[in-house]
């Protein structure tokens, strides 16, 4: 799989790494849907324009995610429903940025 490198703006933030982050800057780069035989996980984030992106810059900086496998950012005028697949679970975290 071919690397892209799309970073754009202020590095979030500048220090140590905690034994927790280390943890999740080894995780394996993105992988296409439907190779290999493996799951998918959906990340859906939600909130401002520039919160979204800048998260979006963070884990393409941890190695997690690609920018470019991120769909545009949009507005969302109605309520959403995201349906989930049978046997889907979910956990939700809301932080304060």
């Amino acid at each position: 799989m071919k690397t892209m490198t799309c970073l754009i703006g202020q590095p979030l933030a500048a220090g140590p790494v905690s034994p927790a982050l280390e943890s999740v800057m080894a995780l394996p780069e993105a992988v296409p849907v439907g190779s290999g035989g493996r799951r998918s996980l959906r990340h859906i984030l939600l909130g401002h324009p520039e919160d979204i992106r800048q998260t979006i810059h963070l884990l393409h900086t941890l190695h997690y995610a690609e920018t470019v496998l991120w769909t545009p950012i949009m507005t969302i005028e109605e309520p959403l429903t995201i349906p989930p697949a049978q046997g889907e679970a979910i956990s939700l975290l809301q932080k304060l940025v």
